[in-house]
């Protein structure tokens, strides 16, 4: 028996094409131009029109202007102030410290007084433990006046007797009876200094301290 012919061999695919109004036929659209519309699609809506941009206000372009210029100087004086506050955060602990730094200095004053007190090992400890001290507080921000020769000051001496000692300058301090200590770029402590006068003045009414 003869094996069935391949289906495959008889079709032919043939290409349809369309005939217009006289028969004649049309050479086919290509699909991707065909625009397909449909009779009941309702209209594409048209894309909203771009509103125009608005004139710039001088006024208002001045007002952001400050208040930008503001907020930058407000940035500024918040930076300074933390700054400043840790600064001087440990100015009241450094203040509570001077009158052992007045006692170290009494003591060593009182032993350089007495003969070969220099040579005393304990008093050379004494010094090292004051000089350590001292160190640790300098990087703090603690600094010593030294106020002896200088002229008076109101707002860094407090004037607590005066000297009518010839060949120096009134209202020149003469001698410091209690140090004075900076703190950073501020006056922790004032100092308790004696003063010059001339010969007129009283040596019993020391200089006014101005109130600040």
């Amino acid at each position: 028996m003869p094996p069935d012919p391949d289906p495959s061999d008889d079709i032919e695919i043939l290409e349809v094409v369309g005939l217009d109004e006289d028969g004649a036929p049309v050479e086919a659209e290509d699909p991707d131009d065909v625009e397909v519309v449909f009779e009941d699609a309702p209209p594409r809506p048209k894309p909203p029109a771009v509103a125009a941009r608005p004139p710039e206000d001088p006024a208002l372009r001045e007002r952001l202007v400050r208040l930008q210029a503001d907020f930058e100087n407000f940035k500024k004086r918040i930076d300074r102030e933390r700054g400043d506050y840790f600064r001087h955060a440990t100015s009241g602990l450094v203040a509570r410290l001077l009158p052992v730094l007045d006692n170290f200095e009494r003591a060593l004053a009182a032993a350089r007084g007495r003969a070969g007190a220099v040579a005393d090992p304990l008093m050379e400890g004494v010094v090292l433990i004051q000089r350590q001290l001292l160190e640790e507080l300098s990087r703090e921000g603690l600094h010593p006046m030294d106020s002896v020769g200088s002229a008076f000051d109101p707002e860094m001496h407090e004037a607590v007797a005066t000297d009518a000692a010839s060949g120096t300058a009134p209202n020149t301090v003469t001698a410091v009876l209690q140090r004075g200590y900076f703190f950073h770029d501020r006056v922790l402590r004032a100092a308790l200094v004696r003063v010059s006068v001339d010969g007129g003045a009283s040596a019993a009414e020391p200089p006014e301290r101005e109130e600040s």
